[in-house]
């Protein structure tokens, strides 16, 4: 993994340990409201610069990140490390009536990344009479939930997002096995085979083996994603 913390500097706050935001978590008895301190998110981009990289993202990228406002605890870190990294973030809701302004944006700008299209995406676009495959691929690079992986034919081209609980874990093309950040969390697999979340790193948000409800086992520090 390529570490960006040396070109990364800390948020500019005089108040680390203040409350910045709740989050919410999907789990397996539905979602979690959680605490994210200042360093929290800090740490986090850190974290998410790593990936964005991994994805092509440097200085003078434009991206497009999409998701619901529910979700901004997993994804405002990446807009955090966009801008470290020197590059302009745009985003949409992940809804179908929001597919317009992400066809729009990958219409008329060269994006090094969409991230986050999902089911509720891939429905709308083709509502909406725009084939997925062809708007998705007009990224360099797309990472989509999931989710919406079984929808797309040619699918196996796209990197996927999977949200277990207050993280995102991110996997290359066909590929089901995901670093996480084992600096702050703890994964385990559970009776049930789903992925087990505890808290590690001092952060606001304490969490014993929070059941995430996504199924995967675990290997070091990756996880190994059920096949979508």
């Amino acid at each position: 993994m390529n570490d960006l913390s040396p070109t990364l500097p800390p948020i500019a706050c005089e108040a680390p340990d203040a409350l910045w935001a709740i989050g919410s978590a999907p789990t397996a008895d539905g979602h979690a409201e959680y605490p994210l301190f200042n360093r929290d998110v800090d740490a986090d981009a850190r974290w998410a610069g790593t990936r964005l990289a991994e994805m092509g993202v440097d200085s003078g990228s434009m991206i497009d990140l999409v998701h619901n406002y529910r979700e901004t605890g997993q994804f405002w870190p990446y807009y955090i490390a966009a801008a470290r990294l020197g590059a302009a973030v745009m985003n949409g809701m992940a809804t179908p009536w929001d597919v317009g302004r992400l066809e729009m944006y990958a219409r008329r700008f060269d994006l090094a990344l969409i991230m986050g299209p999902g089911t509720a995406t891939i429905e709308g676009l083709r509502q909406f009479g725009h084939d997925p495959v062809e708007v998705l691929s007009r990224a360099s690079t797309t990472c989509v939930r999931s989710d919406a992986l079984a929808l797309l034919d040619g699918g196996t081209k796209f990197w996927r997002m999977t949200t277990a609980g207050p993280m995102l874990l991110i996997a290359g093309p066909g590929s089901v096995r995901v670093a996480y950040d084992d600096t702050q969390w703890t994964v385990e697999t559970g009776n049930t085979g789903t992925l087990m979340v505890t808290t590690r790193g001092d952060r606001a948000a304490r969490y014993d083996r929070l059941d995430t409800g996504v199924r995967g086992s675990v290997e070091g520090n990756e996880v190994v994603l059920a096949s979508a």
